[in-house]
């Protein structure tokens, strides 16, 4: 009775679940895959990005100078998108690189509340500069050296201007945000010492405006050795974002096996650089004190492919990871 009790509680739970850094697959614009590659096994996964709307852009107008003219600018750059990505890198609604956006106090692109005023504080630095919106709007574009050195930028960062301009005088007062979400389904096999491994997984990424990821993350494992072992895991991971890709993760797994139940909580860190390196490292306190239940993984990757390797605490095993 105590087993099904668990088992009924914990599947409606299937809905949710997280394959690793949720910037790795809220910036994709398309269905993709990852494959996993074991010493001695391997896993295949299959995620479906989806986009929705959140809050209304208005929620983040009420200390901007030019509101009009920086709902035009996230048009042009996002689409309203939070968690846009262009091949250079620019991230997020308003595409901050790095650089710019440290120059104008913009710690997490990623979060709308801080991309758009970072937007508004650049316009109005390099309009009370230059004493002219249109030149503001192509310097953000182009950037303040090739405006004044190259022509053909300087044209291009003109006629981008034009664009903005154009599109703040037509998008509706009452436009939303969009955000992404992503449904995948996981599956893989593992032979070890235990016997073989078998895990399946089906789940979604979200967020809170770009500033908490949430991992609320069920598996079913069946282990086919002498005897066969069913584990059910439900594991919750809250990553908090530092800056653009640093984050702090916290959280809690419960599970069950043929011993009974077991939980314990789970601390670790995530460095995600979406073009770029990336490291994650967690250790789970649900189970007993063993390097191997620590979970590490480091890879390089570009806007659409990420090729990686780790240790798989829950496998034992180590894998390389190609993303695409």
């Amino acid at each position: 009775m105590k087993k099904l009790f668990f088992i009924l509680i914990l599947l409606p739970s299937l809905l949710f679940g997280l394959l690793n850094d949720p910037i790795n697959f809220l910036t994709e614009t398309k269905p993709g895959m990852q494959i996993q590659f074991y010493t001695n096994g391997g896993k295949i996964s299959i995620y479906y990005p989806i986009i929705y709307k959140i809050v209304s852009f208005d929620t983040f107008t009420e200390t901007m100078r030019y509101p009009n003219i920086i709902k035009g600018l996230a048009y042009i750059e996002s689409g309203f998108n939070i968690h846009a990505l262009s091949y250079v890198g620019a991230m997020g609604i308003a595409q901050f690189k790095p650089d710019t956006a440290k120059d104008f106090g913009v710690v997490n692109a990623w979060n709308p509340f801080q991309a758009l005023l970072g937007a508004d504080r650049m316009l109005r630095f390099y309009y009370e500069k230059y004493g002219d919106i249109s030149t503001a709007l192509a310097i953000y574009n182009v950037g303040e050296t090739n405006f004044n050195k190259d022509k053909e930028m300087k044209k291009k960062g003109l006629e981008y201007a034009e664009k903005v301009i154009a599109a703040s005088k037509k998008i509706s007062e009452n436009i939303s945000l969009l955000d992404r979400g992503v449904y995948y389904l996981q599956a893989g096999f593992v032979n070890n010492l235990d016997g073989i491994n078998i895990t399946l997984e089906v789940g979604t990424i979200f967020d809170i405006l770009g500033q908490l990821y949430f991992d609320i993350s069920p598996k079913l494992i069946t282990q086919l050795s002498s005897g066969t072992n069913f584990v059910f895991e439900l594991t919750e991971k809250t990553y908090i974002k530092l800056d653009h890709f640093n984050s702090i993760v916290f959280g809690y797994n419960l599970g069950y096996n043929n011993e009974g139940m077991y939980n314990g909580p789970i601390v670790g860190y995530s460095y995600f650089k979406p073009i770029g390196y990336s490291f994650e490292a967690y250790y789970d306190f649900s189970k007993p004190i063993d390097i191997k239940n620590i979970s590490i993984k480091i890879g390089y990757g570009q806007k659409d492919w990420r090729v990686s390797f780790g240790f798989d605490s829950d496998f034992k095993s180590f894998y390389v990871d190609l993303k695409f």
